[in-house]
């Protein structure tokens, strides 16, 4: 995605009148064209940029900050829950950026919000699109090592250390997208604001620099990844094998090994959805595309055309589509993510007390070492499930506050009222 505006922003110079040496040419973006087959492209842009985009963006967003909400609560300590909590973070803001580009700066010519283009989105985007990335690449080599380490990474891999690791990866991706800061730069052209190129973008550094961040965030990434996942795959097999085998059961290690097993089964989903949408992605940069598909056309032939274009909304897209689907492989593969953000969502409730539950007294119980979550419902006048101690106080819906005192093998209830004597057995 670190092309994310490297051909969406020269639409203002070449969607409408394929620009062949300047923009002489350039016709006002406000009155339809007749689109031509050179201009296919444009029902693609349409499509992505003012539909599908938006909408894929909002649900990721919103899925981004549940999985926030739920990440960071203290039921899940371990180290990768860490990674992913970052992973979200960067998600969201490569979202909600992307979003705000296409629904306000996309076909707005004012000053302000070519600035935003050309200084702020395009350079936080990649930041946060590259984080992502590396962030993954991180999860996956930790699980790897983990694997093949298991008592050495318990020892090293936690939570402070994965703290550190995330800030260093997103501090790498700034310092390494920092040309990307420096590639456009807002132009006044027929009472219009666009996007220009700067010279640094025509330069042979640039050129050089693209390539590197070609082989860094796409083709890279993708070699580590499928190579270690391959082997998660496989270890995951055989050590369902090896359970099989030792007949382990309902002990703490065999549960630590399963929650072990889901938290592999869930970074191997992930990792597929990756290389499945950042695929495209890594073909779509400028230097490898024209080397796949340019055939005999120059390199602005090439980069104006109709099939250059396409190929990188519909790679935009893709990556916007796994920026957004975590949430759905978390809840599919994760019974421990599931738990917790059932417990969650029950404790907001209780808190917002919201009018329908506090009607019908629905209470959601989860046991988070056995796994099991069942509803429970009280209506007024019925009994309700209580928990007797030592000095607690019973409130049974119907009958007057109770005082629960323990006296030697029996509990004594007092009542406040004129409510008479419980004698239960302890």
């Amino acid at each position: 995605m670190d092309d994310i505006l490297e051909n969406m922003t020269t639409l203002y110079n070449s969607s409408f009148d394929n620009i062949t040496s300047s923009m002489d040419n350039f016709t006002n973006m406000t009155t339809p064209p007749t689109i031509t087959a050179e201009q296919s492209h444009l029902v693609v842009r349409d499509l992505i940029y003012n539909h599908l985009g938006p909408v894929v963006c909002i649900f990721g967003m919103l899925t981004n900050i549940i999985n926030l909400i739920v990440l960071t609560q203290n039921q899940l300590p371990e180290s990768p829950y860490t990674s992913l909590t970052g992973l979200a973070c960067t998600d969201f803001c490569a979202l909600m950026l992307s979003f705000i580009y296409m629904e306000f700066s996309k076909d707005t010519y004012t000053y302000e919000w070519r600035i935003f283009d050309a200084y702020i989105f395009i350079g936080l985007v990649n930041v946060c699109t590259t984080s992502s990335i590396w962030i993954t690449v991180q999860l996956t080599v930790e699980r790897f090592l983990f694997v093949r380490h298991p008592l050495w990474a318990k020892d090293t891999c936690d939570r402070a250390s994965a703290k550190v690791k995330v800030l260093m990866t997103v501090a790498a991706a700034a310092v390494f997208n920092i040309p990307r800061f420096l590639v456009f730069k807002p132009r006044y052209y027929k009472d219009m604001w666009i996007l220009d190129s700067t010279e640094f973008r025509h330069s042979t550094a640039f050129f050089v620099i693209n390539w590197l961040y070609s082989v860094c965030i796409h083709f890279l990434p993708l070699l580590i990844l499928s190579a270690a996942n391959i082997y998660l795959v496989f270890a995951v097999h055989q050590a369902g094998k090896q359970r099989q085998k030792l007949h382990i059961r309902n002990n703490r290690e065999a549960a630590w090994q399963r929650e072990q097993r889901r938290l592999t089964i869930t970074l191997i989903s992930i990792v597929f959805l990756f290389i499945i949408c950042i695929i495209p992605s890594a073909f779509s940069d400028f230097p490898i595309a024209y080397a796949l598909f340019g055939g005999d056309k120059t390199k602005q032939q090439f980069k104006t055309s109709s099939f250059y274009f396409s190929l990188q909304y519909i790679a935009n897209f893709l990556v916007w589509v796994e920026l957004s689907l975590n949430f759905v492989l978390y809840c599919a593969f994760n019974e421990k993510f599931r738990r917790v953000m059932k417990f969650t969502a029950n404790r907001c409730i209780k808190k917002l007390n919201v009018p329908f539950c506090r009607k019908k007294n629905i209470l959601l119980h989860v046991n988070f070492k056995s796994g099991q979550s069942s509803t429970r419902n009280s209506v007024l006048h019925t009994n309700s499930l209580t928990m007797n101690s030592k000095g607690s106080l019973v409130h049974h819906e119907g009958q007057p506050l109770q005082k629960v005192i323990q006296t030697g093998e029996k509990q004594e209830t007092v009542p406040n009222g004129d409510t008479p004597l419980l004698n239960q057995s302890v």
